[in-house]
């Protein structure tokens, strides 16, 4: 329940699909990484705890919305969220459901600006997504287990969310929108090279 829609929990027990002592498999997924942006600043001039609940409220509407369109919510980091779409649940439109909830996500925001008035002002996202294969699976110590992505598409998905600075709120790879079809308003940015990557994204 940490990670899925409750609801979606209960199925796959329900079905023998989860189980923690099963091996890591490769998959193909949507992984999104999203992060606040004016945030530090708002934390030096704020009071802890009103930090901490404006922090918890945000999180509170994001991860709703990622459930919805059958996200996986991966960690917290910081001001940031990690999720991924595709595993557990293997959706053949993890692209799309994964670039519905970063809009709605975005949508979000908006709102949440406009009930803190001046003090949300200064707050914004940038949303980064990529697709491409990844090892998923309960990976950790014997005391802690995470259900996690791991690989080249995770961190490629966290460099095109660093990406987002300056040009757009949101930015998919282009293996993201090839995945996620053309029922969305595309527009072009162009390839970027990215931190750790010789091929554009």
């Amino acid at each position: 329940r940490r990670f899925l829609d409750p609801q979606v929990v209960n199925e796959l027990i329900g079905s023998g699909a989860i189980d923690y002592r099963a091996q890591a498999t490769t998959r193909e997924i949507t992984v999104l990484f999203s992060d606040i942006r004016g945030f530090t600043s708002l934390s030096e001039t704020a009071a802890p705890e009103d930090v901490v609940a404006l922090l918890n409220r945000y999180f509170t509407r994001q991860v709703e919305i990622i459930f919805k369109h059958g996200g996986t919510l991966d960690k917290f980091i910081g001001d940031g969220i990690m999720a991924f779409w595709g595993a557990p649940t293997a959706y053949p439109d993890h692209a799309r459901r994964a670039v519905e909830a970063a809009l709605e996500m975005s949508s979000a925001l908006d709102e949440f600006r406009g009930e803190l008035g001046a003090l949300g002002a200064a707050l914004d996202i940038g949303i980064g997504l990529h697709t491409g294969n990844a090892v998923v699976g309960f990976i950790g110590s014997d005391e802690r287990l995470d259900y996690t992505a791991i690989g080249d598409t995770v961190n490629s998905a966290s460099r095109v969310e660093s990406t987002t600075k300056g040009l757009s709120r949101i930015l998919a790879s282009k293996t993201t929108r090839e995945a996620a079809g053309e029922d969305f308003e595309w527009r072009d940015h162009g390839l970027h090279r990215v931190k750790g990557r010789g091929e554009e994204l």
